[in-house]
């Protein structure tokens, strides 16, 4: 864990580069820094999810000088112009409230009225100079977050994959459910019933025996014989009509 503690501290000394100034300003930053800032905090908050819960209380407490950032200098990278920066705070801000309530419920119970304010504007954000597209999607991410930070309403999500499903139901989970899509594209799915070690984290037990999928590709063949006597009838059909429009014809 000391060596993940480590890089967690490099890469919080780059995103922090959208801290807000001494001064209590939003510092000017050109979109591939943010970027940059980006990826790193949405790697920091992927390796939070493998913290135990009380450490993440203890490391994210106001008293203590270890590497974990505070809530309130999470809170300021939500003021950030950019809004993969804005995104990846929220985000990280859903996932060490998860992870410290589930050590105390009281975690950062003090600051949570102020959190929500912010959280709340962006959720309701109509500021002509974002982009139509940017507005819409900050405001779907921030609601949920908002209501996990206020209600305790955590994700309710189904990937269905097959004949199985895997529910996204914490923000720890979606995190790294999300982690992986990003590196396997595609072939998710393909993972999520074949990969032992991805159904291994998502706690999806024993790959399905090979009977199960026989039975179900012979159900797929019973429908696509139904299909082709379904599309025969209609061609037989047709044809019956275009024989007596040609006899009114021909009379």
């Amino acid at each position: 864990m000391a060596d993940v503690i480590q890089l967690m501290e490099s890469l919080e000394t780059i995103f922090s580069g959208s801290y807000l100034k001494g001064n209590g300003t939003v510092p000017v930053v050109s979109a591939d820094l943010a970027s940059l800032h980006a990826a790193a905090l949405s790697a920091w908050n992927l390796l939070l999810t493998l913290m135990a819960p009380d450490d993440i209380y203890v490391l994210m407490s106001e008293d203590t000088d270890v590497f974990a950032p505070q809530i309130c200098q999470l809170s300021e990278l939500l003021d950030s112009s950019h809004l993969d920066v804005r995104m990846a705070a929220g985000e990280t801000i859903a996932l060490a409230y998860e992870l410290g309530r589930e050590h105390n419920d009281d975690f950062q119970r003090a600051n949570t009225p102020q959190l929500a304010d912010k959280l709340r504007q962006l959720a309701t954000d109509s500021h002509k100079y974002r982009a139509k597209k940017d507005r819409k999607q900050q405001r779907s991410s921030f609601r949920d977050i908002l209501h996990y930070v206020e209600d305790d309403d955590p994700p309710d999500i189904q990937v269905r994959f097959g004949q199985e499903i895997l529910a996204l139901d914490s923000w720890c989970r979606k995190k790294q459910y999300d982690a992986f899509c990003q590196v396997l594209g595609s072939g998710m799915n393909l993972h999520l019933t074949e990969n032992d070690l991805v159904r291994e984290i998502f706690e999806l037990g024993e790959r399905l025996s090979p009977p199960y999928y026989a039975a179900n590709k012979q159900t797929k063949h019973e429908r696509h014989m139904m299909n082709s006597a379904a599309f025969k009838a209609r061609t037989l059909s047709r044809s019956k009509h275009r024989d007596k429009r040609s006899a009114v014809m021909a009379c």
